[in-house]
């Protein structure tokens, strides 16, 4: 009998613990307005750009272990991808984001959490100081996520 009202008061614990999780990132989850999202992603797109160019930057220059950081990074930040192109926020004249973000919105999705699953792998790779297996890893995230998904979903330069 204690067992059972033992285990009762344990799943009773976990259903409140995760409740109160929901909550919780309901609470911290904002939608953003197509006027904010817009320069949110661009900043956030250049932010990758960036950690991109100085991961290219380290493994040129034998800095295998300092291209930890960027690709951390790059996962951090992918996370926010999805989030930074709310529906509505479509905008030619501002922004090269294709219709096809919201018409394949999955496989748009997919590509930010393959970059976040790559980028992670090159984080580790990047540990290791093996040069050869961290290159390899670079070359294959920038094809199979940031050119892929550019590829498919963002247009032609601005015109100014």
């Amino acid at each position: 009998m204690k067992r059972s009202a033992l285990r009762d008061l344990s799943e009773r614990a976990v259903t409140v613990l995760a409740s109160v999780a929901v909550l919780a990132a309901c609470a911290t989850t904002t939608m953003m307005s197509a006027d904010e999202a817009i320069p949110a992603r661009q900043k956030l797109m250049k932010e990758q750009g960036a950690a991109s160019k100085s991961i290219s930057d380290k493994a040129k220059a034998g800095q295998i272990q300092a291209i930890v950081a960027d690709a951390e990074t790059l996962a951090e930040t992918s996370n926010k991808i999805s989030s930074f192109f709310p529906e509505g926020s479509l905008n030619p004249a501002k922004s090269r984001a294709k219709p096809e973000i919201w018409q394949k919105r999955a496989e748009f999705e997919g590509y930010a959490k393959l970059l976040n699953s790559k980028a992670t792998q090159l984080a580790a790779t990047a540990r290791t100081g093996n040069a050869q297996a961290t290159n390899a890893a670079i070359a294959d995230l920038g094809r199979t996520t940031c050119g892929a998904c550019h590829n498919a979903f963002r247009g032609p330069e601005l015109k100014k």
